[in-house]
């Protein structure tokens, strides 16, 4: 009997999951052909990373000097300089700024070969001025390891390279020209309005634009590789006993490897009369290759990434027989920073950081650095240290003494909770640079304190002195300015709608630590969509029962569909962004499988039996069907402010029960419906109360509400337009953080601040980025600056679609403003 019992059951269950999968095949082939356009693009300045996306008003690309200065004559408002985008932070845009791309603002404009001077426009890229100058015999004086960045950009942050005997890229520069706020073209040197040269060089755009700069040159000399193995703690003697004083020296650079940072690999390049082992001038433009993509895949992994470091990848460079090449200096600093693009950015990035610490201070800094590196989740790669002479005439140096840099070079998941993580251990290293007497390097992701700026950059205050001589009215700016430039009474100044900055300051991320359950995955945003699309199809079949449709004619394979196809095209948008819990995939299948068993239970009963019933039922619903309409009605409205597995299901019974005492005319459509509708409320009561039970017991109670971080709302108004507030907490510069209740009044709160143009959203619970669905007729193109994930038809409306777009949180307000009748918002997804 028990064998029998369990083939039966057995059975049972092979039937239900092959109903389930012909339910799920049939669905999925049936919802084939929703499109909608792609939204229109909007102007958004991207970095190398990918990690700083700033929507700009217009993007203008000047070939001329005339354009270029007539350009920051005529803009209207504020005014961004960008070169190759290389800087990391938003350093080359502003929010609803214009901004300025030099890129085809390039060219020689002279070289004097007797004086070793050349004059060049700001968007030539330092490969194109070493074109130029090798075939007379010359080189650059200091430049970047790459030579793929721009001249223009490599001033505004006074670069530096591997050069021994030299201090910043400013050391270099003769003159500059300079178009100001009003579009006017001064000259700037040592000698001729000095506080503008020191001003422009390493100031990221502040004062003006750097139209043309004259550049002392070296003399090209072969060049001859040595290199050598130490600990860290003999490195600034031996340093100074070869390397430091020695006028052969051109390129010096040594490498501390993780996960110990105790010793260090010195590389030097020093002249040499030895023949060439490769002749080549310069090396090709693209570098980028598989191999140099898997080292460094390698090589970010914390475990087999040291290992394979010291015993494959160097040994490889460094092997017998070319352990002393000899070169070009040119060929040397020709690399190009192709060779470091990885595959994709959208889910991992590779990222720099930079400290500076006076030589002395070399092994006590690494010292505090080692531990912090150890314990964070940044897979560091490589910390390269590079040695500059001083360097203190810039208002913002680096080198106010003979300086050691420390690059740090990692990789990180794009993830919004990565993000915060490198902010927090990237502050303990500020702290670490200045208990060290240095500084952090400002063309990086802008994770430093207002008073880290401060105590790093002491003479800023003149910096900003000679800006607003210049600017007056602040015409030039980007994201860090927006961060770090004072009002001129020396205060922070407030943010608004109109002057949101890009990132959010660090005191308002200390903040936002300290509330609670504020932070929640940002990569849920786009799963969650599959679990409310099954919320989608059963308001939609609400819908059919009130409109008095027959339950046999209802969609179910194409609702269940919906759901699959939606579960797809969440997954994929989402696994090139960050990583999907298995626990996620896991209920998801659960979810969609006992769906599929439901819908296809449902659909061969109501399309026999039911249809039957409908057969023999008046023309009007019967008691018991309006009591399905309202329940699917009331679970619908329930839904949108409560997990669904807590609808009171009994309580659905209990009415049903309740219609049998309304009068009606043929009994036995009614019993069906009434057995019908029963079973199937009893069999949802206890699937809930299992899906309830396994989510309590695997997952912490969820919060039940969510936060808003708001720029430009007043308290009052903010309490005025959200009557469902529960919290309202100020925050840094005129930010606030709003709770409302997730779900329904969430979606409703931030419609409710759409209605208002001075209030733009900052943050989501920690998000930048957030989903959002809802319904638009078929040709309906989306918001601009969206990205559109996916859109399937409406289930019940043929003539329609479901969208879910991807949209950047600071966009939001203004996108859900154009989502206008006759397209509407459904939900805004809270995680």
């Amino acid at each position: 009997l028990q064998r029998a019992v369990a083939r039966a059951l057995g059975g049972a269950v092979y039937g239900l999951l092959a109903l389930a999968f012909a339910m799920s095949l049939l669905g999925v082939w049936g919802t084939r052909g929703a499109s909608l356009p792609a939204p229109a693009a909007a102007p958004v300045v991207r970095d190398v990373t990918g990690l700083s996306q700033v929507r700009v008003a217009r993007v203008v690309a000047p070939t001329s000097l005339e354009a270029l200065a007539a350009a920051v004559r005529d803009a209207p408002g504020a005014v961004s300089v960008g070169g190759g985008r290389y800087s990391m932070g938003g350093q080359t845009a502003t929010p609803d700024g214009v901004q300025l791309d030099l890129r085809r603002f390039r060219g020689v404009v002279a070289l004097d070969t007797a004086a070793r001077t050349l004059t060049v426009r700001a968007g030539t890229t330092w490969r194109e001025v070493q074109q130029a100058i090798d075939p007379h015999g010359l080189a650059v004086q200091v430049m970047q390891t790459y030579n793929s960045f721009t001249v223009g950009g490599a001033l505004s942050v006074n670069a530096h390279g591997r050069y021994v005997g030299r201090g910043p890229v400013s050391s270099t520069v003769r003159a500059l020209r300079l178009v100001l706020a009003d579009g006017s073209v001064v000259t700037a040197s040592r000698d001729e309005r000095p506080e503008l040269f020191w001003a422009a060089l390493g100031g990221y755009g502040g004062v003006g634009v750097i139209a043309e700069a004259t550049l002392a040159l070296a003399p090209n000399a072969r060049v001859r590789r040595e290199d050598a193995t130490m600990p860290v703690a003999e490195y600034l003697a031996w340093f100074r006993a070869n390397v430091r004083d020695d006028t052969t020296a051109v390129f010096h650079n040594a490498d501390l490897a993780p996960p110990t940072f105790d010793a260090v690999r010195a590389v030097t390049y020093r002249t040499t009369d030895a023949p060439l082992t490769d002749t080549t001038r310069l090396r090709p433009a693209d570098q980028a290759s598989r191999l140099h993509r898997w080292a460094y895949a390698v090589m970010s992994q914390p475990r087999l990434g040291p290992w394979a470091r010291e015993h494959v990848i160097e040994p490889m460079f460094y092997r017998g027989g070319e352990d002393h090449p000899v070169t070009w200096r040119n060929n040397e600093a020709s690399y190009d920073v192709s060779e470091l693009e990885p595959a994709s950015r959208l889910a991992h990035t590779f990222v720099l950081q930079e400290f500076f610490v006076p030589v002395d201070s070399l092994v006590p800094f690494t010292r505090r650095l080692a531990p912090i590196l150890r314990d964070s989740v940044a897979r560091a790669i490589n910390v390269s240290i590079r040695h500059a002479h001083a360097e203190p005439q810039p208002y913002l140096t680096w080198a106010p003494t003979e300086t050691f840099a420390f690059v740090l070079y990692y990789r990180q998941p794009t993830t919004a909770e990565a993000q915060r993580a490198v902010g927090r251990w990237t502050r303990t290293l500020v702290d670490a640079a200045l208990a060290s007497g240095g500084r952090h390097y400002l063309p990086y992701q802008p994770h430093a304190t207002r008073a880290q700026f401060a105590r790093a950059y002491p003479r800023a205050p003149e910096y900003f002195a000679v800006k607003r001589a210049a600017d007056p009215a602040g015409k030039f700016t980007n994201v860090l300015w927006d961060l770090y430039a004072p009002a001129p009474d020396g205060a922070a100044p407030p943010v608004s709608a109109a002057r949101l900055p890009a990132v959010l300051p660090a005191e308002v991320r200390l903040a936002l630590d300290t509330l609670p359950d504020y932070y929640l995955s940002e990569a849920r945003t786009w799963m969650t969509h599959p679990e409310w699309d099954l919320v989608y199809s059963s308001e939609a079949y609400g819908r059919w029962l009130r409109a008095g449709r027959a339950p046999s004619a209802f969609p179910y394979a194409r609702a269940l569909g919906t759901f699959w196809r939606a579960y797809v095209g969440s997954w994929r948008w989402t696994a090139e962004r960050a990583a999907v819990a298995p626990g996620t995939h896991l209920m998801l299948a659960v979810i969609g499988t006992s769906t599929a068993v439901e819908y296809g239970l449902k659909g061969l009963y109501e399309n026999t039996v039911g249809r039957l019933t409908e057969a023999l039922a008046p023309a009007a619903p019967t008691p018991e069907e309006r009591v399905a309409a309202a329940v699917n009605a009331e679970y619908a409205e329930f839904i949108a402010v409560r997990p669904w597995y807590e609808y009171d299901y009994a309580r659905a019974r209990a009415q049903l029960m309740a219609a049998v005492r309304e009068p009606g005319p043929d009994a036995a459509p009614r019993v069906e419906r009434r057995l019908a509708l029963g079973l199937e409320f009893l069999v949802k009561q206890g699937y809930a109360a299992l899906i309830g039970g396994g989510t309590h017991a695997v997952y912490q109670p969820d919060a039940d509400r969510r936060w808003i971080v708001v720029a430009g709302a007043a308290d009052s108004a903010t309490r005025a337009a959200l009557p469902t507030l529960r919290a309202s907490v100020p925050l840094d510069r005129g930010d606030r953080a709003l709770a409302a209740p997730r779900y329904g009044p969430y979606r409703d709160a931030l419609l409710a601040l759409a209605r208002d143009p001075a209030v733009r959203v900052v943050e989501l619970s920690g998000a930048g980025h957030v989903a959002v669905t809802g319904t638009a007729p078929r040709g309906w193109r989306p918001p601009p600056g969206t990205s559109l994930v996916l859109a399937t038809p409406a289930i019940d409306d043929p003539g329609r679609v479901r969208f879910l777009l991807d949209v950047r949180v600071p966009e939001l307000l203004a996108a859900l403003r154009e989502v206008r009748a006759p397209a509407a918002v459904d939900h805004v997804y809270d995680y």
